[in-house]
């Protein structure tokens, strides 16, 4: 019974749950203010989904991803603002710039190896920053792309605060749901043993430059699709957008949740867009407290909060037996595992 509970059907429900309380947010809090932070932590849940796609699942570290976020928010500004596109104008030219960028940078670097990987997509990032700061007739520059028309579905313009919440809502829920779904088919395990032993894999056939692409290129498309929507919540969309302090964020969110754990870094998310809007309350303190919990959340727990929940489930579990009946062997649960 225990072990059922702690299953698919339990995980699954989990999530469901945590679907409904946030649908149900901007009913219970109608500040603009908070639903604006409840925005930007829906648009960190689907950064950070993509970003542990590549550094979680497949163990390469990529430093670019903030470019392909940017990439596909400018797309969406440019042919919002100066064509008046139709949305599946923008999702198409997103999906497939956003693929290309990243076949361009990662056929080359992953031939090399995973360090050439990173060093490349660091440059990738320098460079996407300089273009979007200098390529003044498109990206305006520092005057940035402004008067961004409201997103259009089909007949109706979603130009209030809660629908654009709504909207960003689905998309992040699409996300989760992509590598969720991912995480559970032949790819996806496919993803874990190159991550796990390049060499193994490649000696059972499966292709480590071939796979690594594959998920980088899902990546960057669920980064691009995240900078779509985004880019009309905001309206404006400057070079800052591609800026390195988003990647720091997301390798914050990633390593503090759990590499490769679904879970933990869709809470890590959460907390740590939560939490720098609390430690308001304490401004002069607010980065020295910031970095002690950074600290003591490293030291205490290696594995990020996936070991947090781990550790919840096997005490749940062991208090769920009857008298003198072995508990399941939940840490022998395979990694993916509904609840990761």
């Amino acid at each position: 019974m225990t072990r059922a509970l702690s299953g698919p059907r339990a995980a699954g429900g989990a999530w469901v749950a945590a679907l409904a309380v946030a649908a149900a947010l901007p009913l219970v809090i109608t500040t603009p203010y908070y639903i604006s932070t409840a925005i930007t932590c829906l648009t960190f849940i689907g950064l950070a989904v993509a970003f542990d796609l590549v550094v979680g699942r497949i163990g390469a570290l990529s430093l670019a991803q903030p470019v392909f976020f940017g990439f596909g928010a400018y797309a969406a500004a440019i042919l919002s603002s100066r064509y008046h596109a139709p949305l599946a104008l923008e999702v198409l030219v997103s999906v497939v710039g956003a693929i290309a960028v990243a076949l361009a940078i990662g056929i080359p670097s992953f031939r090399l190896s995973l360090h050439a990987f990173a060093i490349g997509t660091l440059g990738l990032a320098i460079s996407a920053q300089l273009v979007a700061q200098n390529w003044v007739p498109v990206t305006g520059g520092p005057l940035c792309v402004t008067r961004i028309l409201p997103i259009q579905l089909g007949p109706i313009a979603v130009e209030d605060l809660t629908g654009q919440y709504y909207v960003i809502l689905g998309i992040a829920a699409f996300c989760v749901l992509a590598v969720w779904w991912l995480a559970r088919t032949r790819l996806g395990l496919a993803f874990t043993a190159v991550r796990d032993d390049p060499v193994l894999a490649d000696a059972r056939g499966l292709n480590p430059t071939h796979l690594r692409l594959v998920a980088f290129s899902i990546s960057a498309v669920l980064s691009a699709m995240v900078g779509l929507f985004v880019a009309h919540f905001q309206t404006v969309i400057c070079p800052d957008s591609l800026g390195f302090s988003y990647t720091v964020s997301l390798l914050i969110m990633v390593f503090i949740g759990g590499r490769g754990s679904l879970r933990g870094v869709v809470s890590a998310a959460v907390i740590f867009t939560a939490l720098p809007q609390v430690l308001r309350l304490a401004d002069e303190w607010r980065l020295v407290i910031f970095g002690l919990i950074l600290l003591v959340t490293v030291t205490t727990c290696p594995d990020g909060l996936e070991n947090v929940y781990r550790s919840l489930g096997r005490l749940l579990a062991g208090r769920g037996q009857r008298p003198g009946q072995v508990a399941p062997d939940l840490v022998g649960a395979p990694e993916g595992d509904v609840a990761r």
